[in-house]
């Protein structure tokens, strides 16, 4: 039970994501079918009402769910478990993917330069 607000707040979040996902793909589902999205009171239109019923029910659902909820709280507390790197590891390891990337970045477009000069040699000379 000491993991319940971890809990909770990854449920919200999935209730939010899906809200959000509703709502997103709502407005121009009923575009594509020329209806139109009126607005029901407060300058809440029916999408933004249909999403947050949906994020309201999928909080509730999950929240109600032992499945869900005892994997949730079994994923909080492996997370407690993790052993997260040091500033300076994260800093070092950072570095190193960047440098990296930087340097093949650079023999792709070497390649790629010495590629196009003897394709445009070869290609395009006149004979």
């Amino acid at each position: 039970m000491k993991n319940q607000k971890f809990v909770l707040m990854s449920f919200f979040s999935a209730a939010v994501l899906v809200g959000m996902s509703l709502q997103g793909l709502g407005a121009p589902l009923l575009a594509n079918f020329e209806l139109s999205n009126p607005e029901l009171f407060l300058g809440l239109n029916a999408t933004s009402f249909a999403a947050f019923i949906a994020g309201v029910i999928t909080f509730l659902v999950l929240n109600r769910h032992p499945v869900a909820y005892r994997f949730t709280d079994e994923v909080v507390v492996e997370l407690r478990k993790v052993s997260w790197p040091t500033r300076e590891e994260t800093i070092r390891s950072t570095t190193v993917v960047v440098v990296f990337t930087v340097i093949v970045a650079g023999a792709l477009a070497g390649y790629d330069w010495v590629w196009g000069e003897i394709t445009s040699r070869v290609l395009f000379t006149e004979s």
